[in-house]
């Protein structure tokens, strides 16, 4: 992929910098949590540890962090992973993808998909795969759009203290 992408709107694709663009990245963790996993509390320490996460991440080769641009204002962003399980060998993961409330709709999520896609394959991927939060049907929709299939449910059973 090339380091710098535009588009008609001004819009540039590029790499993550964790000094300069960590903060904004950051602030977009409050509604992509508490949006997609009720009861998800995004706090200091939540956003102390994902700033951890994203400084290793940036830092290793087997992930890749993308920014969407517009006018030196970061828009978005895409986080990327290689992973090997015991059935494939190098598989590109999402871990986390995000398009500030108004772009969305206008193709950046399919953009920031297709940054994903080139890279995934360009490393060996045999396939991509995500987690969708069945409660964002506009994210399901992008996904399903881009390729991805459901293939599999991940199931939870909920605790409380009442079950004691």
């Amino acid at each position: 992929m090339a380091a710098v992408k535009k588009d008609t709107d001004s819009l540039q694709l590029r790499r993550f910098n964790w000094r300069t663009d960590r903060l904004v990245v950051l602030s977009f963790q409050y509604e992509i949590y508490q949006t997609n996993f009720p009861g998800c509390k995004v706090d200091d320490h939540f956003i102390e540890e994902y700033s951890v996460n994203l400084r290793d991440a940036a830092r290793n080769s087997n992930e890749n962090l993308l920014v969407l641009e517009k006018d030196g204002e970061v828009e978005g962003f895409i986080w990327m992973s290689l992973l090997s399980t015991l059935v494939d060998p190098c598989v590109g993961y999402v871990k986390n993808i995000y398009v500030a409330p108004q772009l969305r709709g206008k193709g950046h999520g399919r953009r920031l998909l297709a940054a994903a896609d080139e890279w995934f394959r360009s490393n060996g991927a045999t396939k991509a795969t995500l987690d969708a939060s069945v409660g964002n049907q506009r994210a399901v929709s992008l996904y399903q759009h881009a390729g991805y299939e459901i293939t599999r449910y991940r199931m939870e059973k909920r605790y409380s203290d009442a079950d004691d």
